[in-house]
């Protein structure tokens, strides 16, 4: 049984989520977000609300040509980054909404230190428990986007909900097709192999 009850923190990312995001909405009403996310690592030490809009993104981008291009022979474009996580317009948590979120996490990562490192029935306890965890959380988001909140149809199919950070592109994915309706999936996929045949040229 995990340390933290996933029931529970699936109800709390819900919670904080609905508030982080309606406060974002609120402060910046004229831009359109194309993007909700949440920002983990591997471990799970974290989680942040991330977003991003396609204004921020062309802002980004030209940031980007302007001051950065020149000096690396590169061409930055709106397919480079769109999904460059690094650069959307930050962690949007002001008001603290996942500091309780986070400060389980922070416990459940201390303790599952104090384990033998090595040993190996430990370690691979730890994962199964990151895994129950990490689903919690996309519960919690996917409940929010079946609440209605990123809206339906047309308007849902222009936003990808998703979980990022220093995680596995194949997990990342995954979250991607678990969080979002058909029509996202598919443009996020076009997306990445646009980008990596850019990359291979």
């Amino acid at each position: 049984m995990s340390k933290i009850d996933p029931a529970q923190l699936a109800g709390q990312v819900h919670v904080a989520a609905k508030a982080v995001f309606t406060e974002l909405l609120r402060a910046r009403p004229t831009e359109s977000f194309y993007v909700f996310g949440l920002w983990t690592d591997d471990s799970l030490q974290f989680l942040h609300p991330m977003a991003n809009s396609e204004e921020a993104l062309t802002q980004q981008v030209r940031y980007y040509q302007e001051k950065v291009d020149p000096k690396y022979g590169i061409t930055s474009s709106d397919a480079s980054l769109r999904w460059s996580y690094g650069d959307w317009s930050g962690d949007c948590d002001e008001g603290g909404h996942f500091d309780g979120i986070n400060d389980q996490l922070s416990e459940f990562f201390d303790l599952m230190c104090d384990a033998d490192e090595d040993d190996e029935e430990s370690e691979n306890a730890f994962m199964d428990e990151i895994n129950v965890l990490i689903n919690a959380i996309a519960s919690g988001l996917k409940r929010l986007d079946m609440d209605g909140f990123f809206g339906a149809g047309a308007a849902r199919d222009k936003i990808t909900l998703m979980i990022v950070g220093d995680l596995a592109p194949d997990f990342v994915e995954a979250t991607v097709r678990a969080l979002n309706p058909p029509a996202v999936l598919e443009r996020y996929q076009q997306r990445e192999k646009i980008d990596h045949h850019k990359k291979r040229n």
